[in-house]
């Protein structure tokens, strides 16, 4: 895996990325600092403050993709805006982007300022998935797999430090006991982690592990194949 690092101003964030084997895709850290946090700091009070009063309803959605017998919650509060997301539910269970918290569309524009500033890329995000997490709570392994979804899926990361581990599917492994973890990153506060190209979904899952409370706002666009039918 190469590893590539680059500050090309004062003004920008730091870039770390890494290049993942058999170019099936690239992993793109732009690391936050107090000095620009600024931003950041405010969304996340104010992802608090629409919490509180029910602008923004956080819950533990059912699971459609899982293999378990019965429903299954989600280990982690979320709320989504945009284009309907299948992960945790559909049509029925986002809000219209028009529609959107000033906290979920602030979230939007700033990752996509990072993008477009550190990375020059202009990316027509139209989904917002907004995820809280308790202490103990985490993300196990699985894929941004969906139909329809577009090759770039970026987060940002909001309060605690969190760790995000990245491991190759089963079934590009001899053994299940070959599925170590193949990288790891820590996110904090401000960063913004960009996931670039279709391999890295059809090739790797990740899994997040937050220290403590933790906010995140995950930006993707989903085609309409994926709602229209």
């Amino acid at each position: 895996m190469e590893f590539r690092s680059r500050r090309d101003s004062s003004a920008l964030p730091y870039v770390q990325t890494f290049d993942l084997p058999n170019n099936r895709g690239r992993i793109n850290l732009i690391s936050g600092h107090p000095s620009i946090n600024g931003s950041a700091n405010a969304l996340f009070r104010k992802y608090q403050e629409q919490a509180a009063c029910g602008e923004i309803q956080f819950r533990r959605w059912p699971l459609r993709t899982h293999k378990c017998r019965g429903q299954l919650l989600s280990n982690y509060f979320s709320q989504n805006t945009g284009a309907p997301y299948q992960y945790i539910g559909g049509a029925e269970r986002t809000t219209p982007l028009e529609e959107g918290a000033t906290a979920v569309l602030g979230a939007l524009d700033l990752i996509k300022h990072r993008i477009a500033t550190s990375m020059g890329i202009d990316a027509p995000f139209n989904e917002v998935l907004s995820a809280a997490y308790m202490e103990r709570q985490r993300m196990a392994f699985h894929s941004d797999s969906e139909r329809g979804l577009g090759p770039i899926v970026a987060s940002l990361s909001l309060g605690s430090v969190a760790e995000m581990h990245f491991r190759l599917h089963a079934k590009y492994t001899v053994t299940e006991g070959n599925r170590k973890v193949a990288m790891s990153l820590v996110l904090r506060h401000g960063d913004v982690l960009v996931m670039e190209g279709a391999g890295v979904q059809e090739y790797y899952e990740h899994a997040v592990v937050p220290k403590n409370f933790r906010i995140v706002a995950t930006a993707r666009f989903i085609s309409p194949e994926n709602y229209t039918t």
